[in-house]
């Protein structure tokens, strides 16, 4: 769940301990810890890799939609070289931002205002999720039983600028959700505009004869895992 950051200084490395004043971090051998801080740290690599994977296959679409939308396919056989000049001149933007504004309006000329509307958000979703686990660090903070003086559990956050989020399983599962519903809503777009069958909801691929008759594949990527809390 994102709330607003508290005025804290990140910490220099990935998965460090975070200690408030006042407060402490006790394990031992006898009481282990589940999830423990190394399986914490693993996860919060999982989750980096995964989300910046599927950015990839995200940002990739972005391209191939624009460049759909302003020759009408993505057959580099049936243009001209200004297909392919164009192609390598959005490739090298280093910004996620203009790639997104770019297609804003094919996107509100080919769906409904809700959907649109809709999509938009969630693009506006993933260039704050995308730009978190590239460029931000996560913590972990104890979760103490102060009459026992004992650690009782452990919890992962991450934090930008102005928000922070507590990555537990709901979180995670929320974002692999919203990561997949943008890929698929995007490369809908542009299979709509080349005129290659869609997607299913979940990202299945069309019918075989589909596929066969347009030479069109596709695949989804997701991440999640469940942590036992």
């Amino acid at each position: 769940m994102r709330r607003q950051r508290e005025m804290s200084e990140s910490l220099p490395g990935d998965g460090w301990m975070r200690l408030a004043p006042g407060e402490f971090f006790e394990f031992h051998v006898d009481r282990p810890l589940k999830p423990d801080i190394g399986e914490l740290r693993q996860w919060m690599t999982q989750i980096r890799g995964g989300v910046l994977s599927s950015s990839f296959g995200i940002e990739n679409e972005l391209i191939l939609l624009a460049l759909a939308d302003m020759f009408g396919t993505n057959d580099h056989g049936s243009v001209k070289r200004e297909y392919y000049e164009q192609e390598q001149t959005w490739r090298a933007e280093q910004g996620i931002e203009v790639k997104i504004d770019r297609i804003k309006a094919t996107i509100r000329a080919r769906r409904d205002k809700e959907t649109a509307d809709t999509i938009i958000h969630k693009l506006a979703e993933y260039r704050e999720l995308r730009n978190l686990l590239a460029h931000y660090p996560s913590w972990i903070e104890p979760v103490n039983d102060r009459e026992a003086k004992l650690t009782v559990g452990l919890r992962l956050f991450i934090a930008d600028r102005i928000h922070q989020w507590q990555v537990d399983t709901p979180q995670a599962i929320h974002w692999a959700e919203m990561l997949l519903f943008v890929r698929i809503s995007i490369e809908n777009v542009r299979r709509e505009i080349i005129g290659a069958p869609p997607l299913g909801a979940d990202g299945s691929p069309p019918p075989a004869e589909c596929i066969i008759q347009n030479g069109n594949t596709s695949q989804a990527v997701t991440f999640t895992r469940h942590l036992q809390e």
